[in-house]
C-alpha cells in the first residue's frame, strides 16, 4: 500500500492528534467488515494501532498521475513505476474513536 500525504492531510489529521503512522497502520490491519464505502469514492476504516489506539481513518483511492509528485516518497515512485501499484491511498480524515464507536465495533466483531 502507498499512502499520499501532503501539507493538507497531514495537518488536518495532525489536528485530530493521529499521526501518518497510525493512520496508515490502521487501514493495512483493516478487518471485516472494513473498509467500507461511504459515498463519493470515500472508504472508512475503524481499528486499533499497534499501540491500542483505536481509530476512524477515512481515505479515497487516487491513480498515481492524479496525486503531487512530491506527495509520495521516491521509493513508492519506483514501486508505481515497477507496475505492482495501480492505486494511492489519500487520508482525508482521521480520528479517535468514540465511546460509542468503539461500542459499535466491539458489537460487530462478535
Amino acid at each position: 500500500m502507498i499512502f499520499s500525504w501532503d501539507e493538507w492531510n497531514l495537518d488536518h489529521i495532525a489536528k485530530h492528534g493521529v499521526r501518518p503512522e497510525e493512520a496508515e497502520a490502521v487501514v493495512r490491519g483493516a478487518e471485516n467488515p472494513y473498509p467500507q464505502t461511504i459515498g463519493e469514492d470515500k472508504l472508512v476504516v475503524w481499528g486499533a494501532t499497534e499501540e491500542g489506539r483505536y481509530l476512524q481513518v477515512i481515505y479515497v483511492l487516487k491513480r498515481p498521475s492524479e496525486v503531487a509528485y512530491e506527495s509520495l516518497a521516491i521509493e513508492s515512485w519506483l514501486t508505481i513505476e515497477a507496475g505492482d501499484v495501480s492505486d494511492v491511498m489519500r487520508v482525508i480524515h482521521a480520528m479517535d474513536l468514540t465511546a460509542e464507536m468503539k461500542r459499535r465495533l466491539r458489537k460487530r466483531r462478535r
